[in-house]
């Protein structure tokens, strides 16, 4: 998915940060209307581990934050799941509307095997502040996470230990 990134980078003007650590890609791009974060952690007084959403968002004209955070499930936790990543964000959500003197929402995107995806957050991303490459960032992290699901299943059914990267 190279070339669509480039494509997307170009048409933000962002600089481009890459930091690649093993098959995750930290990035941070930031331009005069937003800074996106993604898979980075977010600094905060606070001793804090749930400090690492999936995107993370700064709209500086609107000054609003917004977190996202991908999981894959079965269909029947869908509901569990969501309500988890939305608390599981909380303090972090707390402490950046401190920091940033702003609004900060929490967006699950959670979705299941076959590509099901809760009501919640269509309508969230339809929203005119998430930025158009953010759907491309949340594409490129559902197939990561589902192949790194789809690996500790397959690894389970070869009944191995799970090899931590």
């Amino acid at each position: 998915g190279g070339c669509l990134q480039l494509l997307l980078l170009n048409g933000y003007k962002f600089k481009s940060l890459k930091r690649i650590r093993s098959h995750s890609v930290q990035e941070i791009l930031d331009n005069e209307y937003s800074e996106i974060r993604v898979d980075t952690r977010i600094k905060t007084g606070v001793k804090n581990r749930n400090n690492r959403p999936d995107i993370f968002i700064l709209d500086k004209k609107k000054n609003k934050i917004t977190l996202i955070e991908v999981a894959i499930t079965s269909q029947d936790s869908l509901q569990i799941v969501e309500t988890e990543k939305l608390r599981k964000y909380d303090l972090l959500a707390n402490e950046l509307g401190l920091i940033y003197k702003c609004s900060v929402e929490i967006i699950p995107y959670v979705m299941t095997w076959d590509g099901i995806v809760t009501k919640y957050h269509k309508s969230h991303l339809k929203r005119p502040e998430i930025p158009m490459n953010v759907e491309a960032y949340i594409q490129s992290i559902v197939l990561k996470k589902t192949r790194a699901s789809m690996g500790v299943i397959m690894r389970s059914e070869m009944h191995e230990e799970p090899t931590l990267l």
